[in-house]
């Protein structure tokens, strides 16, 4: 049989990692093959010893919390990622997606601009907020989004307990992950103030006003009501290894949750925040160094369901404003063109993490929880989704080289120890390092169940 395109190099799939051959045809992954020559097509990439990965998947992205950034700037830095598939979160400038019309507007300018497969977040309105679940459900949100901690009253607004619990009862019913921004709105805020009114506005207070209770009181506010509400729920940047210990205890107590760390909580801690300053704000904070290495271990251990960037695309005049009141400054950092060649770094070349683990992080699993069908796993009859990655090939980061509207990191000079060589959406190829990122609009707007996209 002849395919229409064949894919060499060192495979990772469920079953193991080997030499070996993929063949495509229809945007599919018709045939895995061991060893090499084996498979004929018209046109053959050939990667050598380079290992080829299901393409990774980010859960947590912020297309339009900057507009500038937007779908088709942040879809290329995707793909220059390793990133094939992405789930956008839904708290937009200058609307929020909480209703239908919103979120038709919004999947067609996937369709129309994407270069890479987007499913997207759905959210509800801080008043009478239940009523748009079933709306935003059956036009296909792949999960909804929620928070404890106001950012902003009408677009990133902390919800109320009462229209959390009936939320989750309708997400329930719909089968659907609700997923939560866990921050205590009471004791952060009152922190803060105090910190403000006392002019103790240094980096370092972003953490000492965020400390670890502000989180896990929170989380397990939410784990106690997603057990009654039979939900399915989901935490997001989890940045303490005190709130896996409770999701663990439910989980294994039968409620339906999992978990998320972001790729900054395993790599950057309080000292990089006092170095950095504005550059390595997020919320929740960096932790201590000690809290850091406790969370890595969860990670190492499985405890931990997977990793997402975050990525919030800030320009230099939205961070530096901190630099004399870090209380100013945007939180958040860029991470889709930057995350998995850090991670890699880091878990397998430094932590000796093996392949099938990072790929169940950065691609198994959420394709799993999130319903994404024909994602994030290379087999026969999943979507032909591919990252390669070039092991042992230094560069070094630089915020200005960014494809994202972002130009301010606190990676800035970072050396790394491995590149994405290729991605593949769909069999098509779109992006490659001699050549850069496709200016084809080869992404759809993907819903769950349906991994291969809606047109």
């Amino acid at each position: 049989m002849k395919f229409e395109k064949v894919v060499r190099g060192r495979i990772v799939t469920p079953a193991g990692e080997f030499p070996g051959e993929i063949g495509i045809s229809d945007g599919v992954i018709a045939e895995i093959a061991e060893g090499r020559d084996t498979l004929e097509a018209d046109e053959i990439h050939d990667f050598g010893k380079d290992f080829v990965f299901p393409g990774f998947i980010d859960t947590h992205v912020h297309c339009y919390s900057n507009p500038n950034e937007g779908i088709r700037r942040a879809s290329q830095a995707a793909a220059r990622g390793g990133i094939t598939t992405f789930l956008d979160m839904p708290y937009d400038l200058p609307n929020p997606v909480s209703n239908g019309d919103i979120l038709k507007e919004k999947i067609k300018t996937i369709n129309d601009e994407a270069v890479m497969d987007i499913a997207l977040w759905g959210t509800v309105p801080k008043e009478d907020g239940p009523q748009v679940v079933a709306e935003l459900a059956d036009l296909g949100v792949a999960a909804f989004k929620l928070s404890t901690f106001e950012t902003d009253p009408y677009r990133f607004p902390r919800i109320s307990d009462a229209d959390i619990l009936e939320t989750m009862k309708l997400t329930a019913e719909k089968g659907q992950v609700i997923a939560f921004h866990a921050e205590n709105d009471e004791l952060l805020t009152q922190y803060m103030d105090k910190a403000q009114a006392e002019q103790n506005i240094e980096p370092i207070y972003h953490n000492l006003t965020r400390p670890p209770v502000t989180e896990t009181t929170a989380v397990i506010k939410l784990l106690d009501m997603a057990s009654w509400a039979d939900a399915k729920l989901h935490i997001v940047h989890v940045s303490h290894a005190r709130s896996i210990d409770y999701i663990n205890w439910f989980k294994s107590n039968g409620t339906n949750v999992t978990a998320e760390t972001c790729y900054n909580y395993l790599l950057l801690d309080t000292d990089d925040l006092k170095e950095h300053g504005p550059k390595a704000k997020i919320n929740p904070p960096l932790r201590d160094p000690h809290e850091v290495a406790a969370l890595e271990e969860k990670v190492m251990e499985g405890e931990i369901d997977f990793i997402t960037s975050d990525h919030a695309p800030w320009q230099k005049e939205h961070k530096t404003i901190g630099n004399e009141d870090i209380f100013k400054a945007k939180s958040g950092t860029p991470g889709l063109e930057i995350m998995i060649p850090l991670l890699f770094d880091h878990l397998v070349g430094r932590k000796s993490m093996s392949l099938n683990q990072f790929a169940e992080l950065l691609a198994t699993a959420p394709a799993r929880r999130f319903n994404l069908g024909r994602k994030g796993s290379i087999e026969k009859g999943r979507d032909a989704d591919l990252t390669i990655l070039k092991d042992k090939t230094r560069w070094i980061i630089d915020e200005d080289d960014f494809i994202s509207v972002a130009d301010v990191s606190p990676y800035h000079g970072h050396e790394v120890d491995n590149r994405v060589e290729a991605a593949f959406v769909r069999g098509k190829v779109v992006y490659t390092h001699e050549d850069g990122v496709t200016d084809e609009v080869s992404g759809r707007f993907v819903r769950p169940d349906e991994g291969g996209g809606q047109g």
